[in-house]
Order: structure tokens, then sequence, then C-alpha cells
């Protein structure tokens, strides 16, 4: 209500002004054009006032500083590209001076968007960067840093402060062929779906390595620099020695990415603290290689003091969206998200006069494990679980996850009872919980599925788009009273309707619970079995272990001798 209040206040603002002053003054003084008003990004940047949005054409453009200026925005054109630097005093760590296309030092909110950095041109200088933010904060976006070698040293990003001066985000950037793809220092920032591949040549000064994806403070006795990062829906892949190197202090959270084809290490803690990398992607279904896990990938190990149990069995998908569509994650995590994007004039604006956002970044990964706790009484998880994250919601709509499955997944189960007792839960950090607005469809799809259950989001729902990026579940809802359930073997069969459970239920009834120490037993085993059927419920292979080798068998003899035992109640 506040924000919808604050738009109307606007509204009456800006009709206020227009009555003394003509609309086209006050939506030229805020828009630039490269080359129209200015020929170079430099001359416009210089025009600017705070709140400008400068906008590049196409073509080939010379490299550009902003200096003490705020909250502007710079975005190019398809095609606008930067190939020469300019000198930037940096003097953190080993670096004094360095060559950089793009320098932002000493501002806040400077957002950089669509413009092409190639550092071809510049192998021969000592320390090359693409973009350099240094003591300023900001946001860079859908664009692509490559080629960037220095003699000495090379980086796609550098992100650069001082006691918290430097604060930046990176969407959907793609940073290739370097010696590192992005340098923090002494600073945070938050990488969404980016890329960052190929980084080679070694790092010169004797600091880094040969080639490494991404570096979280300052390597090295002689300087510190711990930074604060989260990685999230990235690809840090087929880098010559290191995917993440993480020292001094640092803090990083790596969740729902990529980190494979690293040729020395996925991950390196030299000491950082403890890297909380979950619920990734490492090449490979069996993780990482690492001593607590020996069977994983030897073409991307981790280092000591990397937190990486549970990973992904699948890979992530991850999608950016500039316009309403579907993110097709049915290979990763038998989903799709369909993205409903607000239209461009209908979209809230910054000071700027720009787009909020002009993007949705999507992030889909999908796990057998149950990441939150034991499902509500009366219903069992079907074992496929799914995260969903969305950046950019001021964008948009509405979002609906649908969650496909097939018959073997519900038992073969009827179409009715599809309809009656399949449900999707979101996990809220503490609880599984029904979506507001969900349902499911029992229509069988081309591809072999039986069907879907939906979850609607919106603003207004709950859970609304700014909680998506918790898990979602698909669950059996079956009879809320426990005692009419077989908990581990309901965890074991993910049905608590499966024949074979049926007859385990006769038996209690006629043989167990009419004699007291049948009684006894029961009620103990109801007591006590709840955490052994959560932990069965969670891992696929135990749970077909249970279901084979101990329940199968006393089905099995309970079938055998159902004709004896089955009049002892009677």
């Amino acid at each position: 209500m506040k924000k919808t209040i604050s738009i109307l206040l606007g509204v009456v603002l800006v009709l206020g002004l227009g009555l003394a002053v003509p609309a086209s003054m006050v939506a030229e003084d805020r828009i630039i054009h490269v080359p129209g008003d200015h020929p170079t990004i430099q001359g416009a940047i210089d025009a600017a006032r705070d709140g400008d949005t400068i906008e590049v054409a196409s073509g080939e453009y010379g490299a550009f500083s902003v200096i003490g200026k705020n909250d502007i925005s710079i975005v190019g054109a398809a095609g606008a590209t930067v190939r020469t630097a300019n000198l930037v005093l940096i003097d953190r760590g080993p670096i004094g001076i360095a060559l950089s296309m793009a320098v932002v030092k000493d501002s806040r909110n400077i957002n950089i968007q669509g413009i092409h950095f190639d550092g071809a041109a510049l192998a021969k200088e000592e320390v090359v960067a693409g973009i350099a933010y240094v003591d300023s904060t900001g946001r860079i976006a859908n664009l692509t840093v490559e080629n960037t070698i220095g003699m000495e040293l090379g980086v796609g990003v550098a992100i650069i402060g001082h006691a918290g001066t430097s604060v930046v985000n990176l969407l959907s950037v793609t940073a290739r062929n370097s010696m590192a793809g992005v340098i923090i220092w002494d600073a945070e920032a938050n990488l969404d779906g980016c890329s960052i591949t190929g980084m080679r040549p070694g790092g010169g000064f004797g600091i880094l390595p040969a080639g490494v994806g991404i570096v979280v403070g300052i390597p090295g006795d002689a300087w510190r620099g711990p930074s604060t990062v989260r990685v999230r829906g990235c690809s840090i892949s087929e880098n010559k020695d290191i995917g993440i190197y993480v020292c001094d202090g640092s803090a990083v959270e790596a969740r729902f990415n990529m980190i494979y084809g690293n040729a020395a290490l996925g991950v390196l803690n030299d000491g950082g603290q403890t890297v909380d990398a979950l619920y990734n992607w490492w090449g490979s279904p069996a993780g990482p290689l690492h001593t607590s896990n020996v069977a994983g990938f030897r073409n991307n190990p981790v280092s000591d003091n990397v937190d990486f149990k549970p990973w992904a069995e699948t890979r992530v998908k991850t999608q950016t969206l500039t316009e309403s569509g579907v993110v097709n994650a049915k290979e990763e995590a038998a989903t799709e998200v369909w993205v409903r994007m607000r239209d461009a004039d209908a979209l809230v604006t910054n000071p700027s006069g720009a787009a909020a956002t002009d993007n949705v970044l999507v992030v889909v990964q999908g796990s057998t494990d149950n990441p939150g706790g034991t499902p509500p009484d009366g219903i069992t998880a079907l074992g496929r679980y799914v995260d969903v994250s969305v950046k950019g919601t001021e964008a948009v709509v509405e979002i609906e996850i649908r969650l496909y499955y097939t018959a073997k997944d519900v038992r073969n189960r009827s179409k009715e009872d599809q309809d009656k007792y399949l449900r999707l839960l979101w996990w809220d950090g503490a609880h599984w919980q029904p979506y507001q607005s969900t349902g499911v469809n029992t229509t069988d799809t081309a591809d072999g599925y039986s069907g879907y259950m939906w979850a609607k989001v919106t603003a207004n729902t709950t859970p609304s788009l700014d909680q998506l990026g918790t898990w979602n579940g698909d669950f059996w809802e079956g009879p809320t009273d426990p005692s009419n359930g077989c908990l581990i073997a309901t965890a074991a069969y993910a049905t608590d309707k499966a024949q074979e459970i049926q007859i385990l239920r006769e038996f209690r009834d006629t043989v167990l619970l009419p004699s007291r120490l049948g009684a006894a037993f029961v009620t103990l085993y109801y007591r006590t079995s709840p955490p052994v059927a959560d932990l069965i419920s969670r891992h696929n292979i135990l749970r077909a272990t249970v279901r084979v080798g101990v329940i199968d068998r006393i089905v099995a003899v309970l079938n055998w001798s159902q004709a004896w035992w089955s009049v002892m109640g009677r």
C-alpha cells in the first residue's frame, strides 16, 4: 500500500510540474544519447548530473571513467564496444596503478549495462582490468568482458574497496579468456547468473595461480582485504587452475552454481571463513573429490573448510528473461517456470527514469534430498524437490511454477487420486507449507509426464515474489491421523496407500493391538519412528534398501501366513 501511494504521489508531482514545464524538457534533460548528444561516452559522463541515464548506440568507443558521480546508468545497445583503457590509481594490495576500460571511483549507484569490453589490444600492458569499481557502489549487468591479459595481472571485473566502501552487484556478466574473471578485495559483491570461464595465464606478482575464476580477498600476507561475496546461479568452469579462491578471512556463500572443469580445484579456501558451497553441480552426480568424498569427481576437487554437502545431482538451469516467457528446466529438475512481466511502460522507475530492472534472472535446480524438515502429519514426500530463485521481481506480475511427475512417481495411482492427494509445498525456513494458490493438472504430456503440480506466486500471495528462492517439494497428502499410517513404510513407498502397507496395517490391527505386549510395541513404534522415517525419506538409495531388504520381506511373510494370523482376532 505504501508503495502504491508513493507511485500515485509521484504521478501527481509529475503532472503538476507538467503545468509549468513542457514534458519534452523534463525528458530530454534526463537521457543523454551517445553519439547523438555527445560523440564519446566520456563526454556524456562529464556532462551528466546525478540521476541521468546515458544511452550508448552500437559502435566502438574509447575507455571511460566515472569519478565522484551518483545515480548514473550507462546502457549500451547491442554492438556497443570498448577496446581501449585509461589509467586509474588503485593503491590497494599489490596494485598501484592499472589500465582499465571502465573505471568507477568514489561514486555511488553507478550502473553499467550492455557494453562489450574487449582487452585484446592491451596484452602488452602491465596490469589490465575490464571494469574496475574502486570505493564505489552500483551494478554491472548483461555484458561481456574478455581478453584482459596483462604482463603481470589481468582481470575481467575488479571490485576494490576499503572498510566497506564498495558494494557491487553483478547480474548476467560473462568473463572469459583472462587471468582472473572477478576479484573482490576488501569489498562486497553479489554475483547472479554470471558465466566465468576460460581463465588461463598466471596472475603475476606471485599472488595468483594460473587462471582463477573468482578471487575473494587479497592473497598474500603483506595486505589485508577480507570481503563478503554471494554467488548464485553462476557457471564457473574450465579455468586452468581454480574456480573460486577464498582467502584473507573472507566470507563466501556459493549456492546453486555449476562449478566444473576447473583443472586444479573447484573451490580453494586458503584462509577464509568456512565456505558455504551447498547445492552446487560439480560436473558429476558424485559431487566433488575430497577426503570426505573419495568417490567424488576427480577433475574438480575442493579443499578443506568448504561445506559442499549436500551437492546437486543434476545441472543448474539459469536463464535471463527480458520479456514474459517460460524457463524450461524439465531436463534439470522436471520443472517449468512461467514468468509474466510488466509491460515496459508499467515498470517502476528509479530516479534516473530508467527501469528499475530490465531483466529477470531465474535459477532452477532439482534435488532428491529433502533440504527441509519433516513434512506435516499425514503427508509423505515423493522425493523430488526443486529450488526456484528469481532476481528482478519488481518487473514481474506473476510466476507459475510447474513441477512435472510421471506415473511411476505416483505409483500409477488413478487420475482421481492424483487430483485429490497431490500437493506442492514450499519450505519457509522452518516448516513445509502449502502454497496459497496451487493445484494439479492431471493431463498426460507428449514428453511422458502424467501431469504437473502448479503454484502461482504474486506480490500478494503466500509465499510472495520476494520469498522466491526457498525450496519447493512435491508431496502426497494422506490421512492426518498418524495412527493410521506406517511411518517407516510410508517413507519407503512414498505413499501411505500402497497395497503392501494395507497388509501391515491389517496385521497391526488384528494381531498386535488386541494384546498388551503388541499394543506396547505399537506405542513405542509411533513414538520413535518419525525421525527414522524422515531420514529414509531424504535418501532414495536408503528408501529402496529399506523397501526391498526389510519391508518387502516382512510383507512376503505376512502374505504367506495371512490365512493363519487373520483369524486370530476373530
